[in-house]
């Protein structure tokens, strides 16, 4: 069958980019930009540089749902034909200062490109910051005049 024959054939990211462009299940539009929700676009845009989906190098840095602390994805590209393969994921639950210094050393030395890690410094950071338990303050009692 054709399939069986098209099963071998790899197409270009571009090509993939020209058929998912305007397809795409994670497209948002908005204010007459477009946006996208895909798990490995940490920029949110959609554009070609930024497709989590196509691009052989990228970057997630999602919540962790166990403990505290977020859960960083690479891609690796020895896997990139094997979807259940294709991420290796690494939970890092020290403080952000930590997180951020050991997450930007990684993808730099991993040779990510230098906008991708700060992008995944920033939402690391985000991320742990909105888990921290923010203090409750008191109501403030207001002094009425006396007459």
């Amino acid at each position: 069958s054709l399939s069986c024959l098209l099963q071998g054939i790899t197409m270009s990211a571009d090509l993939q980019w020209a058929i998912v462009r305007r397809t795409s299940s994670f497209q948002l539009r908005r204010d007459g930009r477009n946006f996208t929700t895909e798990p490995y676009n940490l920029s949110g845009r959609a554009v070609f540089r930024d497709c989590g989906l196509l691009n052989r190098r990228t970057v997630s840095v999602e919540t962790d749902t166990k403990k505290s602390g977020v859960v960083v994805g690479i891609s690796r590209k020895s896997a990139m034909n094997k979807p259940s393969k294709r991420f290796a994921l690494t939970p890092l639950r020290k403080n952000s200062r930590r997180v951020a210094k050991g997450l930007r050393k990684n993808l730099v030395n991993a040779h990510y490109r230098p906008d991708q890690a700060d992008l995944a410094v920033r939402r690391a950071c985000a991320l742990l910051r909105a888990q921290k338990n923010k203090p409750v303050k008191a109501a403030k009692r207001r002094h009425h005049k006396k007459n």
